[in-house]
C-alpha cells in the first residue's frame, strides 16, 4: 500500500476516522506546494475556515455513502496558478493503513493547468519573477468556480488561510490567501488597511474615526466598515491626501 501510494500520479491524501491527515504522496505535495508543509497529523477542519467546514463535512459524508452521486463527492478548490478538483472516497482496505479506523482518501487533480513556459526562453529564478496580476478573482459558488471581475470586489477579508471576497451582491469564498491577493491585485485600487483586510478604494465612500480608530465606510449594502490598523494609518493618509 505504501509503495502504491508514493508512486501514484494523482495527488492522494489519507484521513483517519477523526479527519486527521495520515499521509500524502509526492503528487499531492507537488500540487499543494507550500500548503503541504505540516499537513501530516493536522485535523482537516482546522485547515479550513469555520464558514467552509460544513461543506467539507458534507463532502466526506458523501464519500462513505455508496448511493451518493459523484458530484456530491467532489469539489473545486482555487490555489495559486491552478484549480484543483478534490474527490473523496472511502477505502475498503482501511485496516492495512490504520488498524481499527476508517480511512478516507482525498484525490487531487488539476482542473486548469498553468500556462506552459517557452522552452527557448531563458530560465529565471522564481524569486526574480514578479507575481502575475490577477485578471479575475476565482471564487466558489455552488459546486463550481466563478470568475469575478476584481472591480466588483468591495473589500477582502482574511478567513484563516483563505479569503472572503465581499461584493455588492454578497460574500464569496476564495481559496487564495490574503497575502497573495495583495501581491497580485492592482495596487492603484486595492490597499491593505489591516492584517486581515484589503479595501478596493474605488468603493470607499468615507473615512470615519471612532475611539481613536479609523475605518473605511464602503459603498455597499449596509455601509460596511473596514478597520484601519494604527501602523498603516499614516501611509493611507498620505495616499489619500488626508
Amino acid at each position: 500500500m505504501d509503495y502504491a501510494l508514493q508512486n501514484m500520479d494523482v495527488g492522494l491524501v489519507l484521513l483517519d476516522s477523526a479527519r486527521r491527515v495520515l499521509t500524502l504522496n509526492p503528487a499531492a505535495v507537488r500540487l499543494l506546494g507550500e500548503r503541504a508543509a505540516g499537513l501530516v497529523g493536522a485535523y482537516l477542519h482546522d485547515l479550513h475556515p469555520p464558514s467552509h467546514r460544513a461543506k467539507v463535512e458534507l463532502l466526506l459524508a458523501a464519500a462513505g455513502d455508496p448511493a451518493a452521486p459523484a458530484s456530491a463527492c467532489s469539489m473545486m478548490v482555487a490555489l495559486p496558478g491552478r484549480v484543483l478538483v478534490v474527490k473523496a472516497t472511502a477505502l475498503a482496505s482501511a485496516a492495512t493503513v490504520a488498524e481499527g479506523s476508517a480511512v478516507t482518501a482525498l484525490m487531487l487533480m488539476e482542473a486548469v493547468r498553468p500556462a506552459v513556459v517557452d522552452a527557448q526562453a531563458p530560465s529565471v529564478p522564481p524569486s526574480a519573477s514578479p507575481p502575475e496580476p490577477l485578471v479575475k478573482l476565482p471564487v466558489e459558488k455552488g459546486q463550481g468556480i466563478v470568475l469575478l471581475d476584481p472591480a466588483d470586489a468591495v473589500y477582502l477579508q482574511a478567513d484563516g488561510h483563505y479569503t472572503t471576497v465581499h461584493t455588492g451582491d454578497g460574500a464569496f469564498f476564495c481559496g487564495l490567501p490574503l497575502s497573495e491577493l495583495e501581491a497580485r491585485l492592482d495596487p492603484r485600487s486595492f490597499v491593505r488597511t489591516h492584517r486581515g483586510y484589503i479595501v478596493n478604494l474605488r468603493h470607499a465612500r468615507a473615512v470615519e474615526r471612532q475611539d481613536g480608530r479609523a475605518a473605511f465606510v464602503m459603498a455597499a449594502p449596509g455601509a460596511p466598515r473596514v478597520p484601519v490598523s494604527r501602523n498603516r494609518a499614516d501611509a493611507l493618509k498620505k495616499r489619500l491626501a488626508l
